[in-house]
C-alpha cells in the first residue's frame, strides 16, 4: 500500500514537474514572441498594419489647354461618362413580407423607372447616342435597350455605350423616366472620367498633338509632346482611410479635412499650365481645306501647307495630310510631313545654290549664260544630258531669266563654269547658309538630319545646282526661303508663343539660327528674281496686282516612273515688304507644281491679306476689277464687319422688304437686300457661314450639326420642309 501511495506521489511530482516546465517554456515563448513582435519587428507590424488601414489615393492633375494665337481652344480636357442603366425589377411584397399578386395569378413588380415616361423617351436617348456615334444607328440603341428591359430578369448595370460627352449623358440623365436609372457609380467607380478633346476635330491635330500607346512607350506627338512636363501637371498623393473590408473613404468626403490635416496630403496636386501656341484658326483652316481639295483633284499620297511669320518665324497654320489604304486623307499620327519627310526640292533648291553663288562674288545680276533653245546639254560622257523643261526665245539669259524659266541647264552653266573645279567649295558654301542639320521645332515629331550627296561624278554636282543631289524637309526649305524674305536673318521655326501659369504669361522669344546667311543685298535681289518669276515666269499662273507675291515653282520626278512628281511652291508676300512666308508640297502626284501647289499657295495668301488687319486696304482684285468676298446671306451687322475689316463699302438696298437683322446677296443687281426668314418651315442655310446658319435655325427652335469647313452647301432637311420643333438640321460644309 505505501509502495502505491509512493508511486502515485512521485508520478504526481513528475507530471506537476512536467506541468510547471510546460507552463515556464510556453510562457517564455509566448514571452519572446510578444516582445519580438513589439520590439523587435514592432516598426514592420505596425507599417502592415498602417497599410491595411490607410492608403494612397492619386488626384490626376488636369492637364493644361492648349490655345491658338487667335484666342481659340485647340485642346483640352474634358469629362466623359459611361453610360449604364439599372434596369433592375424585384416582387412586390405586403406588410409580412409575402409577394402581391394581380389577378391572383401573377406577381406585381416594382422598377426603378417609371415605364410610361421611360419608353416615351426611349426615342430621343437614341436619337442623342446616335447623333454623337454615328456609325451605331437609332435601332441599334432602340434594341439593345428593349431587349435588355423587356428580360424577366433585367441587368442592374448594362452598360450602353462607353466615352459619352458630359452634356449629352447629362441630358439624358435630365428626360422625365431616366434620372433614377442612369447609374452614377459603378463597383470600378465612378462613371465619368476625362480625356484630351481637339475642340476643332481634326484640324491641325497632327501639329496640336495626339496621344499614342505601344507595347514599349507611351506619349504624345506635337505640342503635346514637346510641352508634355509643362501641361501635364502633377498629381496629387492624398491618404484615405478604410472603413470596413474593401471600403475606403470616398475622395470627396476627404475634401473637407484636406485643409485642416496636413497628415492627409502626401504630394499636392498642380494643374498643369496652358499653352499659346502660334497657330491661327483661320488660317490652318483655309490652308487644310484648300491643300485638301487641291490633293482631292490631282492626286498625290502626301502634303503639307506651311505659313511662317517672317519676322519671328512662328508657324501660323502647318496642315500635314496623308492619303491612307481607303483613299482618305487624313492626319496621320506617326507622319507629320512637313517636319519629317525627306524630298529631293527640285527647282526650289536653286535659290539655295545661286544665293551660295552671289555670296561667293563670283556673279552678279548682269551674268548671262545660255540656256540652250533646245532645252538639252551636254557637258561630259558622265554627266548624261540635261533637259530644260520649258522653251526660250533666244539661247541666253541672265541671272533673273534663268530663275523666272526655272532653266536646268542656265543652272549647270553657272555651275560647270565657275565650280567645276572647286566643287567643294559649291557644297560648303550651301552648307553654311541652308540648315541641313535638325532645326528641333518645339513639336514632338520624328526629325532626322538631311544631306548633299557627295560630288563625285559630273552628274551629282550638276544635279546640286538645281535640286537633285540634296534631300531637304519642307520645314528646312521654307525656313530658308524665311530667311531671304527677313533679308538674310535666318529664324527658327516655332509652334508656341507664350506659357501660361495662371495670371503669369511667359514668352517664347524668337530664336535667330543665322544672323546673316546672306547680305542685305543679296537678300533684296534674290526677292526681286523670285517676284520675276511670279510676274513673268513658271509661277505667272497666280500672278497677283495688289499685293504681290515672290517664290518659285518646284517639279521633281521619280527615278522609276516619271510620270510621278513631287510638286511644290514655296515664297513670300506682300512682295514690297514681306510678311509672311508659305510653302505647300504634295508628294507623289502626276501634276506639276506650278498646276498643283501654286493655286494653293494663293487661297492661303488671299486669305491672309483679307484678315490681317495691317493690309486692310488692300483690294482683292480679278484682272484689274474689284472682287467682293460674297457671303450668299448672313447677319446684317457680321457682313458689315467682314466688309469693313476688307476695307470694301457694304450696303443694303431694299425699300420692299423691312429691315429684319438679315441680308441677302441678289446677283442680278450686285448687292444685297433684306431677307425676311419663313415662318413654319425650315430657311435655305445654302451660302451661309456656319455662324449665322446656327443662330438662325437655332432661332426657329431647330438643333444643328454640320461637318467639312466653309460655307453650307447642303443641308437636310431640305429648304422650305415643315418644322418639326427640336429635331436636328445636318448641314455640310465646303469652301
Amino acid at each position: 500500500m505505501e509502495e502505491k501511495q509512493h508511486s502515485n506521489k512521485s508520478l504526481f511530482v513528475k507530471m506537476l514537474v512536467l506541468w510547471l516546465l510546460l507552463v515556464v517554456v510556453g510562457g517564455g515563448a509566448m514571452l519572446w514572441s510578444t516582445i519580438r513582435t513589439q520590439v523587435i519587428d514592432g516598426d514592420m507590424w505596425r507599417e502592415k498594419a498602417r497599410n491595411r488601414e490607410f492608403t494612397d489615393r492619386i488626384e490626376p492633375a488636369r492637364r493644361g489647354t492648349i490655345f491658338s494665337s487667335d484666342g481659340k481652344v485647340l485642346a483640352t480636357t474634358v469629362p466623359v461618362c459611361d453610360l449604364c442603366l439599372d434596369l433592375g425589377r424585384w416582387p412586390k411584397k405586403d406588410s409580412k413580407g409575402a409577394p402581391i399578386m394581380k389577378d391572383g395569378r401573377v406577381v406585381m413588380e416594382s422598377c426603378i423607372t417609371d415605364d410610361s415616361a421611360f419608353m416615351a423617351n426611349l426615342g430621343e436617348v437614341c436619337r442623342i447616342l446616335h447623333e454623337q456615334f454615328p456609325k451605331k444607328s437609332v435601332a441599334y440603341y432602340r434594341n439593345r435597350i428593349e431587349k435588355e428591359y423587356l428580360k424577366q430578369r433585367p441587368s442592374r448595370c448594362l452598360y450602353v455605350e462607353r466615352r459619352v460627352p458630359y452634356s449629352q449623358w447629362t441630358a439624358i440623365r435630365n428626360l422625365e423616366g431616366w434620372s433614377r436609372c442612369v447609374v452614377t457609380k459603378t463597383a470600378d467607380g465612378s462613371v465619368t472620367s476625362y480625356v484630351r478633346a481637339h475642340i476643332y476635330g481634326n484640324l491641325g491635330e497632327n501639329t496640336i498633338g495626339l496621344h499614342y500607346k505601344t507595347p514599349k512607350q507611351e506619349g504624345y506627338t506635337g505640342l503635346e509632346g514637346f510641352y508634355d512636363t509643362v501641361l501635364r501637371g502633377q498629381d496629387g498623393i492624398y491618404r484615405c482611410r478604410r472603413l470596413t473590408r474593401g471600403i475606403w473613404l470616398p475622395e470627396e468626403d476627404v475634401e473637407e479635412y484636406r485643409l485642416d490635416l496636413d497628415s492627409t496630403l502626401v504630394q499636392r496636386r498642380v494643374d498643369g499650365k496652358s499653352i499659346i501656341s502660334t497657330l491661327d484658326t483661320r488660317y490652318q483652316d483655309i490652308a487644310e481645306s484648300a491643300l485638301r481639295k487641291s490633293m482631292n483633284q490631282y492626286g498625290g499620297m502626301r502634303g503639307c501647307a506651311i505659313l511662317m511669320e517672317v519676322s519671328t518665324g512662328y508657324v501660323l497654320a502647318c496642315s500635314s495630310l496623308t492619303r491612307d489604304t481607303n483613299g482618305v486623307l487624313s492626319e496621320n499620327l506617326w507622319s507629320n510631313v512637313a517636319v519629317s519627310d525627306h524630298y529631293e526640292p527640285g527647282s526650289t533648291f536653286k535659290t539655295v545654290a545661286m544665293t551660295a553663288m552671289l555670296n561667293d562674288k563670283k556673279i552678279d545680276l548682269d551674268t548671262t549664260k545660255r540656256v540652250r533653245a533646245g532645252g538639252v546639254k551636254r557637258y561630259s560622257s558622265s554627266s548624261g544630258e540635261i533637259n530644260d523643261g520649258h522653251g526660250y526665245a533666244t539661247d541666253t539669259a541672265n541671272l533673273a531669266g534663268v530663275l523666272a524659266k526655272s532653266s536646268n541647264v542656265g543652272m549647270c552653266e553657272l555651275a560647270w563654269q565657275y565650280y567645276r573645279n572647286r566643287r567643294e567649295d559649291l557644297r560648303k558654301g550651301i552648307q553654311a547658309i541652308f540648315p541641313f542639320g535638325k532645326l528641333s521645332p518645339d513639336v514632338e515629331a520624328l526629325e532626322t538630319n538631311t544631306r548633299v550627296v557627295k560630288l563625285n561624278s559630273d552628274r551629282d554636282f550638276l544635279n546640286l545646282s538645281y535640286g537633285y543631289s540634296a534631300t531637304v524637309t519642307p520645314l528646312q526649305l521654307i525656313t530658308f526661303y524665311n530667311g531671304i524674305a527677313n533679308g538674310g536673318r535666318m529664324m527658327k521655326p516655332l509652334f508656341c508663343r507664350e506659357v501660361m501659369d495662371g495670371r503669369r504669361r511667359s514668352e517664347i522669344k524668337p530664336v535667330v539660327l543665322n544672323e546673316h546667311i546672306c547680305s542685305a543685298e543679296t537678300a533684296k535681289q534674290m526677292r526681286e528674281m523670285l517676284v520675276g518669276v511670279v510676274e513673268h515666269g513658271t509661277g505667272d499662273i497666280i500672278r497677283n496686282a495688289v499685293y504681290g507675291i515672290g517664290g518659285k515653282t518646284g517639279t521633281t520626278q521619280g527615278i522609276s516612273d516619271k510620270s510621278i512628281k513631287n510638286s511644290s511652291f514655296v515664297g513670300f508676300f506682300p512682295a514690297d515688304n514681306p510678311r509672311y512666308t508659305c510653302l505647300v508640297l504634295v508628294e507623289r502626284t502626276s501634276i506639276a507644281g506650278r498646276h498643283s501647289a501654286a493655286p494653293v499657295f494663293k487661297q492661303i495668301a488671299d486669305c491672309v491679306v483679307a484678315f490681317d488687319s495691317e493690309l486692310g486696304s488692300v483690294r482683292l482684285q480679278d484682272s484689274g476689277r474689284v472682287v467682293n468676298p460674297v457671303i450668299a446671306k448672313g447677319s446684317e451687322q457680321q457682313l458689315a464687319q467682314a466688309y469693313q475689316l476688307l476695307g470694301l463699302p457694304f450696303s443694303v438696298i431694299d425699300t420692299l422688304q423691312p429691315a429684319t437683322g438679315w441680308a441677302v446677296f441678289d446677283n442680278s443687281q450686285e448687292c444685297y437686300r433684306h431677307y425676311l426668314p419663313p415662318t413654319g418651315v425650315v430657311p435655305n442655310c445654302h451660302g451661309m457661314t456656319i455662324r449665322d446658319a446656327m443662330k438662325l435655325l437655332r432661332s426657329q427652335g431647330l438643333k444643328v450639326r454640320f461637318t467639312g469647313q466653309g460655307k453650307v452647301a447642303n443641308q437636310n432637311p431640305k429648304p422650305r420642309t415643315q418644322i418639326v420643333r427640336g429635331s436636328t438640321v445636318m448641314l455640310e460644309l465646303k469652301p
